[in-house]
């Protein structure tokens, strides 16, 4: 498991590896995960993340998504093109 700056755990670095599809399976931990969303919805107001996770989401493919009050600070240099910047 690999733990990022502002505390966040993932279950490492390789597409293959995603923390969505592995922490429901892991015993002790998805029975508490539902509590983790609840909390994470009434949080930040802004997200740093990279351009990778949100290609990997679909950002260059899918259809732009309704506004919400979050705000995205991005840092990419090759995943995103104009779309997934939109």
């Amino acid at each position: 498991m690999l733990v990022s700056v502002d505390g966040k755990i993932s279950t490492g670095s390789t597409d293959e590896l995603d923390v969505d599809k592995d922490f429901p399976k892991i015993k002790g931990l998805k029975e508490g995960l539902h509590q983790y969303y609840e909390i994470e919805q009434t949080t930040d107001l802004w997200s740093f993340n990279t351009g990778r996770v949100q290609e990997k989401m679909g950002a260059n493919k899918n259809t732009l998504p309704p506004k919400t009050p979050v705000s995205f600070v991005l840092l990419d240099n090759s995943h995103l093109d104009e779309r997934g910047i939109k």
